[in-house]
C-alpha cells in the first residue's frame, strides 16, 4: 500500500517534536534570533557604559564612590587601580579623570593647585578625556592667585619672589599678557628703588673700575654705534646672535633676548660678563646691563660691578622652565 507523502511527512515532523508547518517554524526562528541581537545590544550598550565585567574592579569601587559624593575613597581607588598592571585604554582614561576630579575636588592642602594642574593636563591628554573644564577652572582660580602672589611680594619688597611668580603665571595657557607687562615695570622699578637705596661710597669702586678700564683701553673712545657692534659681536655664539636689541640709557645698557635664548645665555654668562665690564670702562662709571626676556619684559639676568673682585658678577632672576 501506498502511503501518500504529504501525510507521512507531516506525521514524521510530529513525531520529532518539529514544527507542523513552515510559517510558524519561520515566526518561531525570527523570535529567536530577536532575542539574540537585543541580548548582544545589551552587552554592548553594558560595555559603553564601562559596567561589563571587564572593567577594572578598583575603578568600578572608585565610580561607587563618585556617585556617593565620597571623594578621598575614590581617590584612594583610583590610586589603587593605577598599580594595575592590565588597563585597557579606556581604563586609563576613566583613571586620569578620575584623579583629576578627586584631586579638584579635594582640593589644597593636600592636593596644591600646582599638583591638581599636573593630574589634570596628564588626563586631557589622553584622547576621549572629559577633564578639559576642570583644567580650564583651575588655570583660572591659580592665575587669581598668583596674581596676588605677585602683588604682595612687590609691596614686601620681596622682587624675586614677584619674578618667579610672574614668570609661573607666564606658562598657564591664557596668561593676561597686560599683567605680564604690568608686573615687569613694577619689577624694574623696584630693582631701580633697591639698588638706589643700597648704593653706597665703597672705597674699592674707584680702583675698580680704574682696573677695568685698563683692562678695556679702546672703550672709552667708541661712539655709541661702534660700541652697539662690539656688544653685538661678542653676543654672537657660532655664528648665531643671542641678542636681539640693544639699547644704552645713563651707564645701563639694556638687552633684549628671546626667550629660546635663555639655555645659550645660561652658557655663555661670561660673554656678558665682559660686556659689563666695557660698559664699566666705557662711561667709567658703576656700569649695569640688564638681560630682559623679549615679550614679558621680565629680567633674566642683572651684571653689576663687584668692587672687590674688580668684575662684573651676574645676578641670576628665576627662569622659565
Amino acid at each position: 500500500m501506498t502511503i501518500p507523502l504529504v501525510n507521512n511527512y507531516s506525521r514524521t515532523r510530529q513525531a520529532t517534536g518539529y514544527c507542523q508547518v513552515t510559517d510558524y517554524c519561520d515566526q518561531t526562528i525570527a523570535r529567536i534570533a530577536s532575542r539574540i541581537r537585543n541580548a548582544i545590544y545589551a552587552i554592548l550598550i553594558l560595555c559603553a557604559l564601562g559596567v561589563c565585567g571587564c572593567v577594572n574592579s578598583e575603578i568600578g569601587a572608585a565610580r561607587e564612590e563618585l556617585a556617593n559624593g565620597n571623594f578621598v575613597a575614590a581617590h584612594e581607588r583610583f590610586v589603587a587601580a593605577s598599580h594595575s598592571p592590565n588597563l585597557t585604554a579606556r581604563d586609563r582614561r576613566e583613571l586620569a579623570d578620575g584623579l583629576c576630579l578627586t584631586e579638584a575636588k579635594l582640593g589644597a592642602p593636600p592636593y596644591p593647585l600646582a599638583e591638581q594642574r599636573r593630574t589634570c593636563a596628564d588626563a586631557v591628554a589622553l584622547p576621549g578625556s572629559s577633564s578639559e573644564a576642570t583644567l580650564s577652572s583651575i588655570d583660572t582660580t591659580e592665575r587669581l592667585a598668583i596674581g596676588t602672589q605677585v602683588d604682595g611680594a612687590l609691596k614686601a619688597g620681596d622682587i624675586a619672589g614677584a619674578q618667579a611668580a610672574a614668570v609661573r603665571y607666564q606658562s598657564f595657557p591664557g596668561a593676561d599678557q597686560q599683567a605680564i607687562a604690568g608686573w615687569s615695570r613694577q619689577i624694574w622699578s623696584a630693582l631701580v628703588q633697591q639698588e638706589g637705596r643700597s648704593k653706597y661710597h665703597d672705597r674699592h669702586l674707584v680702583p675698580a673700575i680704574a682696573a677695568i678700564s685698563s683692562r678695556y683701553p679702546k672703550m672709552r673712545a667708541t661712539n655709541e654705534i661702534e660700541f652697539k657692534h662690539w656688544v653685538m659681536d661678542t653676543a654672537t655664539v657660532s655664528r648665531t646672535p643671542l641678542v636681539d636689541r640693544i639699547d644704552l640709557h645713563d651707564g645701563a645698557i639694556n638687552l633684549q633676548v628671546a626667550s629660546t635664548s635663555l639655555p645659550d645665555i645660561a652658557l655663555n654668562l661670561d660673554r656678558f660678563a665682559q660686556i659689563n665690564d666695557a660698559m664699566v670702562a666705557r662711561c667709567r662709571c658703576d656700569g649695569r646691563t640688564n638681560i630682559a626676556v623679549e615679550g614679558s619684559g621680565l629680567p633674566a639676568y642683572l651684571l653689576r660691578l663687584d668692587p672687590e673682585t674688580r668684575h662684573s658678577e651676574v645676578l641670576i632672576m628665576p627662569q622659565p622652565h
